[in-house]
């Protein structure tokens, strides 16, 4: 689907199965890498899809997640991102650890996960987003698409949050997503 302006905000909506075939596409890079993660660990929200995929392909059965909230819709909620769901450290210790998000978008989230899972000493840590956008001061080690204008990016699995919070600001995005979902 073309980009879209909503309310002053272009928006990028993401099938389901473009969605699966880019997470496909970073799993393909990966592997390709010659990098083989014990274990998963998924950004929640938004790398939670990805990094089932991701295990799928990769055949890493061991996933778990860490909780950061920083992005409310195309805006700032927080100067930077909170971590509110951490990690037990025995379960990274030693241990090569991807991590997955959907986007990097100012790359923040990837930073402070990153940073704490070498703290807690994991062997070695790799990055993987769905999309990489030129706005991020980190660049992941893994994507699937980098893009270079700035637009939100509506993914399928996010869906009615995007909804709520677009109609929050008086816009109907419905209409796009019911032609993708």
């Amino acid at each position: 689907m073309p980009i879209v302006e909503v309310g002053g905000v272009k928006v990028r909506f993401i099938s389901w199965a473009e969605g699966i075939a880019l997470s496909e596409t970073l799993a393909r890079r990966i592997q390709d890498s010659g990098f083989k993660p014990d274990v998963i660990v998924a950004i929640s929200r938004g790398g939670l899809v990805p990094a089932r995929i991701l295990s799928d392909v990769l055949e890493v059965d061991d996933v778990i997640t860490v909780g950061v909230k920083y992005w409310g819709l195309a805006q700032r909620r927080a100067e930077r991102p909170v971590l509110y769901h951490g990690v037990e450290p025995g379960v990274i210790r030693g241990r090569k650890t991807l991590v997955v998000d959907e986007v990097a978008d100012t790359g923040h989230t990837l930073m402070l996960t990153r940073s704490l899972l070498d703290l807690i000493g994991a062997a070695e840590v790799k990055t993987a987003v769905v999309h990489l956008k030129t706005t991020s001061k980190y660049t992941p080690d893994y994507y699937a698409e980098k893009i270079e204008e700035w637009v939100w990016i509506s993914y399928p699995w996010s869906r009615y949050e995007d909804l709520r919070e677009f109609e929050k600001r008086g816009h109907d995005i419905s209409k796009y997503i019911d032609k993708i979902c």
